[in-house]
């Protein structure tokens, strides 16, 4: 049975208006993962919290999205996306609320559960969307870019509200911005629907199963892997003599590199194939944290900084472009967002461990393990795809 992607649009709204509504929204879900080095130094900081503690705080919300999204796939069709959208925007913003009200750390833990789980239902919607495009590798490259533009402008502002609100203003920043949100709602297509220029796959409906597992359990490790390490990335910059100043300038800087990054997505595309682009994410992902965890100078903080960021929005055009290939249809590419949050749900908190046993060069070495069963995921994702 051929199955018809849809194109993205509705038939009242022009492409160009439901991309814009996209971006922004996948942006705002995303600023929770752009401002997490810097409130897990906060809790650390302010709140007195032990790296274990912050570890779970951050490890807890990527949970949140991974239950929300996983939800979403496995029931996508079913949903209203403007309606999703408006309850992921809702619970995100009680979530940003609520810490504010109480610091202590039972409804701190729960507060981030609920921001979490309504990011997960705003990204899972983008990224399905997207995975439905006529064009999904190089819609994600550009979703990428200008996701990332954007948190370079968010990061100055983020540094700015935490240090002059502790961590109050970070959370309060989060919920402003899921409050534009609720604009963009109405802008997304209700249903997945067949649009009268959509394009015909000769595709089964069915999920191919093995490659479809392979690709989740290659974004589960690399994610965990780099959830540690971004989670604490902030403490591994003191640990290398820099001040909170440098870090947050390396920081600010880190989404310009990864505006290369996918502006690198967008002119590659295909020609080089996705396996061979993300075959050098996960080395290069390898080499930053060896950086991090043994060299741990100024100079290759700053080199790891970048070029792990590079690498996060090529990583993620080419596995989306991967997913979907698998499955046309979006529900491999919604199940990312599982994958990926389950990932940096356990990150954190086992990094926050690592720590506690055996310093922070413990993250490192966590990472490397979790990039090195990417990378058998990877292998065996190819061989089952032939």
């Amino acid at each position: 049975m051929a199955v018809v992607r849809p194109e993205m649009a509705s038939f009242h709204t022009p492409r160009a208006l439901v991309l814009a509504a996209v971006f922004f929204s996948g942006f705002a879900a995303a600023g929770l993962l752009v401002l997490k080095p810097l409130l897990v130094g906060a809790l650390i900081d302010d709140y007195h919290y032990t790296a274990a503690l912050a570890g779970f705080v951050a490890g807890i919300e990527m949970a949140g999205i991974g239950i929300s999204s996983l939800l979403f796939a496995t029931m996508g069709a079913a949903w209203n996306r403007r309606l999703v959208m408006v309850i992921g925007a809702s619970l995100g913003i009680l979530g940003s609320i609520a810490p504010v009200v109480s610091d202590a750390y039972v409804p701190l833990l729960l507060s981030r559960l609920m921001a979490g789980m309504g990011c997960g239902l705003i990204s899972a919607v983008v990224l399905s969307v997207i995975g439905t495009d006529r064009n999904p590798d190089r819609t994600f490259s550009w979703y990428y870019l200008i996701a990332f533009g954007g948190s370079a402008l968010l990061v100055p502002v983020g540094v700015w509200a935490i240090s002059r609100f502790l961590v109050a203003g970070g959370y309060i920043l989060l919920a402003v911005l899921l409050v534009f949100v609720f604009l963009a709602a109405n802008i997304f297509p209700s249903v997945a629907r067949n649009e009268p220029k959509g394009r015909i796959y000769t595709t089964h409906s069915a999920i191919r199963t093995m490659p479809a597992l392979w690709s989740l359990g290659l974004s589960l490790f690399y994610w965990i892997g780099f959830g540690g390490v971004w989670a604490f990335i902030e403490r591994l910059g003191i640990r290398a003599n820099l001040s909170h100043a440098a870090i947050g300038s390396v920081l600010s800087l880190g989404p310009l590199a990864s505006i290369a990054g996918a502006i690198s997505a967008s002119i590659l595309h295909t020609r080089l194939g996705r396996i061979p682009i993300l075959l050098a994410c996960i080395a290069l992902v390898m080499i930053s944290v060896v950086m991090l965890g043994w060299v741990s100078s100024r100079s290759s903080f700053v080199v790891a900084v970048l070029a792990i960021s590079y690498v996060w929005p090529l990583f993620l055009a080419y596995l989306g472009g991967t997913m979907a290939a698998i499955d046309p249809t979006g529900r491999v590419v919604a199940m990312s967002v599982a994958s990926q949050t389950l990932g940096m749900a356990i990150g954190p908190a086992a990094a926050g461990v690592a720590a506690g046993y055996f310093g922070y060069v413990g993250i490192a070495a966590m990472a490397l393990i979790c990039c090195t069963m990417a990378l058998v995921c990877l292998g065996m994702l190819v061989w089952s795809r032939r």
